[in-house]
């Protein structure tokens, strides 16, 4: 794993899958350039985030796409952690394909070594820092209808969160889809999402 400071990631929002809107980002470093369409991206709004990543794979990544042939360099990210966020004016981007819809790439990839026994204890701190943020209270009203939420859309935990109008911080390792359900919801019910905290706060 590679832990990357003063990263910066450029986050565009493509709204016309069949699976509904998602996110996808040019991440900046002081190696190189790479694509990520990561599942947790897809929580986020469009704009360029200061901030630092911690990268577990790097790889090459080539499918077709409306007729044409893509190759790409890709880095998948274990966490990041956001300094600081700024608004990306209007950008009319090209279609780009949706990673549901993503035929399985061929990968010549080059995986980050093993962390060492200091980067998880670092990593550990950093993550436990992060919740005792999250831990602060912040009151906030109940959404407005709970009963709504299709079966299966989130657990037991999570529907206790969001009963009580407490934080609710979304898994991004689980399905694709049901990650972007769930968060499409929460923006239903007036959560703002948090991208410090990665986190989505019911609004005052």
């Amino acid at each position: 794993m590679i832990r990357v400071d003063d990263a910066t990631l450029r986050i565009k929002k493509i709204r016309q899958s069949r699976n509904g809107a998602f996110c996808i980002a040019d991440l900046t470093t002081n190696f190189g350039e790479f694509k990520v369409k990561d599942p947790l991206l897809d929580q986020f709004e469009e704009g360029e985030y200061k901030a630092t990543v911690w990268v577990s794979e790097i790889y090459l990544s080539q499918y077709i796409s409306f007729g044409k042939g893509v190759t790409e360099i890709r880095a998948r990210l274990h966490d990041l952690q956001v300094v600081s966020q700024d608004r990306l004016p209007a950008d009319r981007t090209p279609t780009e394909l949706d990673p549901l819809d993503e035929p399985t790439p061929v990968k010549g990839q080059t995986k980050a070594s093993e962390p060492s026994k200091e980067q998880c204890r670092g990593a550990a701190q950093h993550a436990d820092k992060r919740w005792d943020d999250f831990k602060k209270p912040r009151p906030a009203p109940a959404p407005e209808s709970v009963e709504a939420v299709d079966d299966g859309l989130f657990d037991a935990d999570l529907l206790e969160a969001i009963e009580r109008a407490d934080p609710v911080k979304l898994d991004p390792t689980v399905d694709r889809a049901l990650l972007r359900s769930q968060a499409a919801w929460l923006r239903k019910q007036g959560y703002d999402f948090d991208p410090k905290l990665q986190t989505w706060f019911a609004k005052r």
